[in-house]
């Protein structure tokens, strides 16, 4: 039986932190979203959104590199988190990044789920496993998610997911997206509806 869309049609820009120690208290369960800056974050977030232009785009990477938050429905916070792995950024702006990042993550009690986006023609990259191994030892729960999907066939695609799911240890097969088809989206959207159900049950 086809699934109906979920869309989110209330959602909204709400602040950028530099600070993660000046993170406000929203009173809302927290979605986090990390990835290398190439990853295409952006993208993919207003794809999710189903607004074009909310978030803002660049054909640079590293052009997040602060917490940028998005109210949506007025029942959840989005947070974009700063692309990693800009490997032409100063060695000061990485270790600044890192840190508010760091910090995000580990002193918000709101934060239910971390997307961690990697791009299906790579896979996980040091850094990626890196952060993945962190959120474990940390207990934040992790879901990954594979951009880009569009650029591979069908079967060089399944060939590359399950690669990619032996990378990450077996446990969690990434979900395959694309921006620029919608492929995974409506998916997407609506694993995070039922991990908020499940959240505010």
């Amino acid at each position: 039986m086809h699934r109906l869309s979920i869309h989110w049609p209330n959602v909204r820009f709400l602040r950028s932190v530099a600070d993660g120690r000046a993170f406000p208290e929203l009173g809302l369960p927290q979605i986090a979203v990390a990835g290398h800056s190439n990853v295409g974050k952006s993208t993919l977030l207003n794809a999710l959104f189903g607004r074009k232009g909310l978030v803002k785009t660049s054909k640079s990477p590293g052009c997040t590199r602060l917490l940028n938050i998005f109210e949506v429905d007025g029942r959840c916070a989005v947070v974009d988190l700063p692309g990693y792995g800009f490997a032409r950024a100063p060695k000061s702006d990485q270790r600044r990044w890192a840190t508010l990042i760091e910090h995000y993550l580990t002193h918000n009690q709101d934060l239910v789920l971390v997307l961690t986006l990697l791009d299906i023609r790579h896979g996980p990259k040091s850094s990626d496993l890196q952060l993945i191994e962190w959120l474990n030892s940390s207990g934040i729960r992790w879901l990954p998610v594979a951009t880009k999907a569009d650029k591979l066939s069908g079967n060089a695609r399944s060939k590359r997911l399950r690669e990619m799911t032996d990378a990450l240890g077996g446990m969690l097969k990434p979900l395959p997206t694309s921006a620029s088809s919608g492929m995974g989206i409506d998916t997407l959207r609506r694993t995070l509806e039922e991990e908020l159900a499940t959240t505010l049950s």
